[in-house]
C-alpha cells in the first residue's frame, strides 16, 4: 500500500513538471511572437499614409496611375539597419514590412530585422538579386509563422487549396517601395512547389528576353488559377516564398509583374 503511495506521487510529480515543461513552452512561443511581432509594429513609425494615394490622370499617358499608398523614412530605417533596401506593401492585408539583404541566404532566417535572433526572422531578399529590383526576377523570402505574420497571410489570401474562398482579385496589388522609387507589381501566378523539383522558380537571371518570357509563360501555364496580369519578357518580377506546414521541401509561392 505504501509502495503504490510512492509510485502514485512520483507520477504525479511528473504529470506536473510535463505540464509546467509545457506552459513554459507555450509561454517561450508567446513571448518570441510578441516580440516579433512588437519590433515591426514598432518599425511602421517610420511609414506614414500618403495623402496622394488615390488614381490621377497623366496627360502624357492620357490613362490612370496607381499612386502608392506609403511613403517611407529609409534615412531613420537605414539607422536601424543599414541593410534594408525596401519595403513591401500589400494593401489591406498585414503584409507590410521592410525587406533586407544580407550576405548570404541564411542569416536573416532567425534573426529579426535589428538583427535580434529569433525563429520569427525577417523579409529578405535572395542575395543573387540586385538589391535595387532589376533583376529579371527578385525573390523575396518569408517565414510562414502560425499567428499570421510575416508571410503567414499569403496562403490564406492566394492558395485555393488552403482556403477555398481565397480571391487574389482583392489583394492583387504588390508595392515594393525603394530609396529611390515605388514599384508596382500586379500578381499573375500562385501555388504550392516542392523545392526538390521547382527549382526554376528561384532562378533570377535568364540568357536572354527569349528565355525569360519562355520561364514567365511556363509559371503562368502552372499557377492555380489565371489572371489577367500584363506579363512580358519587357518586365521585371518578383517572387514571394515562403514555406508550408505539409512538408519540409513544400514552399508557396506569388508571382506578381512590374506594371509600371
Amino acid at each position: 500500500m505504501r509502495t503504490r503511495k510512492v509510485i502514485l506521487r512520483i507520477l504525479l510529480l511528473i504529470a506536473i513538471a510535463a505540464m509546467g515543461f509545457s506552459l513554459w513552452k507555450l509561454w517561450s512561443y508567446y513571448k518570441v511572437y510578441h516580440n516579433g511581432k512588437k519590433e515591426y509594429e514598432d518599425l511602421t513609425q517610420f511609414v506614414d499614409e500618403n495623402p496622394q494615394a488615390e488614381e490621377e490622370t497623366t496627360a502624357a499617358e492620357g490613362k490612370k496611375k496607381d499612386i502608392c499608398p506609403i511613403k517611407v523614412d529609409f534615412d531613420e530605417l537605414k539607422k536601424v539597419n543599414p541593410d534594408v533596401i525596401g519595403w513591401l506593401h500589400i494593401p489591406d492585408t498585414g503584409i507590410n514590412y521592410p525587406i533586407v539583404q544580407g550576405q548570404d541566404n541564411s542569416y536573416y532566417l532567425h534573426r529579426t530585422f535589428k538583427k535580434e535572433s529569433s525563429y520569427v526572422g525577417a523579409i529578405f531578399m535572395d542575395v543573387n538579386c540586385k538589391p535595387d529590383f532589376t533583376s529579371f526576377n527578385s525573390i523575396i523570402y518569408g517565414h510562414n509563422l502560425k499567428n499570421g505574420e510575416m508571410f503567414g497571410h499569403l496562403k490564406g489570401l492566394y492558395d485555393l487549396n488552403y482556403n477555398s474562398k481565397a480571391d487574389y482579385k482583392k489583394h492583387s496589388k504588390i508595392w515594393v517601395v525603394t530609396p529611390k522609387e515605388n514599384r508596382e507589381y500586379d500578381i499573375f501566378a500562385a501555388r504550392e512547389i516542392n523545392v526538390d523539383k521547382d527549382m526554376d522558380v528561384y532562378y533570377v537571371e535568364f540568357a536572354s528576353k527569349e528565355e525569360y518570357k519562355t520561364y514567365l509563360a511556363s509559371q503562368v501555364e502552372k499557377s492555380q488559377y489565371k489572371t489577367k496580369a500584363p506579363v512580358s519578357e519587357d518586365r521585371s518580377m518578383i517572387t514571394l516564398s515562403t514555406c508550408t506546414s505539409t512538408t519540409e521541401t513544400g514552399r508557396f509561392i506569388v508571382q506578381a509583374t512590374r506594371i509600371q
